[in-house]
């Protein structure tokens, strides 16, 4: 391939300029003064992936326990960056609550598991069992019109958790990284070709540009465009990371009274904490739900979200639909507006066309029952040329994780490992444990072909993903 050398080169090459690739390219660049570049085969902020829209839930209750130590440790590591960017909006502790039926195990984990670990950590929680005390509790008011139909319900509050401010993250993390003098950042140019053929250097080609630039390390951050950025490896990379992919909806609605709407006592402010709901689920209707408190911006409304998908159109393998023609989820926001209806009488449950997202998450699955790395994959590419010079991280829900995530992944591409701890937390996250898909197995899948099964069956499938217990 004839090209000409980009300028003396790079220490690192970040593929992907989300909200972890961002993090990765400021932890090399600001905080360790290493040359970097970021690309992004969007503009930065877009909405084309994981995290379009404003806000994202932060919690440390989890089912797992590796994720729950993890969650632990990123919460000290937002604070660190909130210090760092002079800007303590980027995690409002709010609060966290999930409630429900403490027996139902949803993509979200499991009440009485999470509270199983957060008492093993030593982390203060609120553990409310029965509907007199849920319903008697003024913070969580709003919303306890929910277990109306329930017999045992449990409502679990952390006060460490809170909605995640998406656009002032990135913009935060880019203007740091602008600033810096060690970072260059190109938007909407995609990656053509990785050559690691070479012993001392990574040569990396973007879009039709005749030239290459060097660089000694690349981290791979593209989401769900992961296996297209495989495709870009040469020598070749003849296998792809198992990947299921699904468009997640989520809708505001506005509030009947302000006032009822947005006071609260929970947490550390006057708003309502994040919320998941546990319910039983149905045939078309899984019946989990989460929200978040109202926005600065929107004073007015909430945004509530189904944790499903209402049908096999909304499921994926391997690669996610072009970002022009993604279909809207509209039986499951309609689902969603019934949830509001029977739950939330300070909302007005009618559906309207202000402002419904979709955003692409995908999760890497494994074929071996044991496995539990919950959708997602830190580790270094394989292969004896590669020489751990190529790190990935893709899958799962990771915005709660940004701050800690990006660290390690510097830690990897500067160092070539990380803290015995984060290494001991990210061990189930490993490349080679079952995700890996060969080209038989490629063969046999089709580009974009739906997840087949009722809705039940796919949530199984999800849940296997995501809830296959702790290490």
């Amino acid at each position: 391939m004839a090209a000409r050398v980009s300028g003396s080169g790079y220490d690192v090459i970040v593929v992907g300029g989300g909200p972890i690739g961002l993090s990765a390219a400021y932890h090399c660049a600001v905080k360790e003064g290493k040359k970097v570049m970021v690309i992004e085969q969007y503009n930065f902020g877009n909405t084309h992936g994981s995290s379009p829209g404003f806000g994202r839930q932060f919690r440390i209750c989890y089912s797992e326990l590796y994720l729950c130590k993890l969650a632990i440790e990123s919460s000290k590591e937002w604070d660190e960056l909130m210090k760092d960017l002079n800007d303590n909006s980027l995690l409002e502790r709010t609060g966290c609550l999930w409630f429900g039926d403490a027996t139902v195990k949803s993509s979200e984990g499991n009440i009485d598991e999470a509270v199983k670990n957060l008492k093993m950590l030593s982390q203060p929680y609120d553990l409310l069992e029965g509907k007199e005390q849920i319903q008697s509790d003024e913070r969580f008011s709003f919303i306890s019109d929910a277990v109306n139909d329930m017999e045992n319900p449990k409502a679990l509050f952390v006060k460490d958790g809170g909605p995640i401010n998406v656009p002032g993250l990135i913009e935060g993390l880019n203007r740091m990284l602008k600033s810096s003098g060690n970072a260059d950042l190109i938007e909407n140019a995609f990656v053509k070709c990785i050559d690691y053929s070479l012993d001392d250097e990574v040569r990396v080609w973007i879009g039709q540009q005749p030239q290459y630039i060097r660089t000694k390390k690349v981290i791979l951050t593209p989401g769900t465009y992961v296996n297209h950025v495989l495709s870009s490896l040469t020598p070749t990379l003849k296998e792809r990371i198992n990947l299921t992919i699904y468009l997640w909806s989520s809708i505001y609605f506005k509030s009947k009274a302000v006032s009822r709407t947005l006071s609260s006592v929970s947490g550390s402010s006057n708003k309502w904490p994040i919320w998941y709901f546990f319910g039983h689920p149905k045939e078309n209707d899984l019946n989990c739900y989460y929200g978040f408190p109202s926005e600065t911006k929107r004073p007015n409304y909430a945004r509530v979200a189904p944790a499903f998908t209402s049908n096999e159109r909304f499921d994926f393998h391997l690669y996610p639909p072009d970002a022009c023609s993604r279909p809207l989820d509209k039986d499951a926001l309609q689902f969603t507006s019934d949830f509001v209806k029977k739950s939330m009488p300070s909302l007005d449950p009618k559906l309207t066309n202000d402002e419904p997202s979709t955003c692409v998450a995908g999760f890497a699955e494994s074929c071996k029952e044991d496995d539990n790395g919950v959708g997602f994959v830190l580790d270094f590419l394989p292969g004896e040329n590669i020489n751990d010079r190529i790190v990935v991280f893709t899958g799962g829900w990771a915005m709660k994780f940004v701050p800690v995530i990006g660290k390690i992944l510097k830690d990897l591409a500067i160092r070539g490992k990380t803290t015995p701890l984060y290494s001991q937390l990210i061990k189930p996250m490993r490349i080679d444990r079952g995700v890996l898909l060969t080209e038989n197995a490629i063969a046999n899948i089709k580009s974009q072909q739906p997840v087949k099964g009722n809705n039940l069956q796919r949530a199984a499938i999800f849940n296997k993903i995501w809830l296959a217990g702790p290490p």
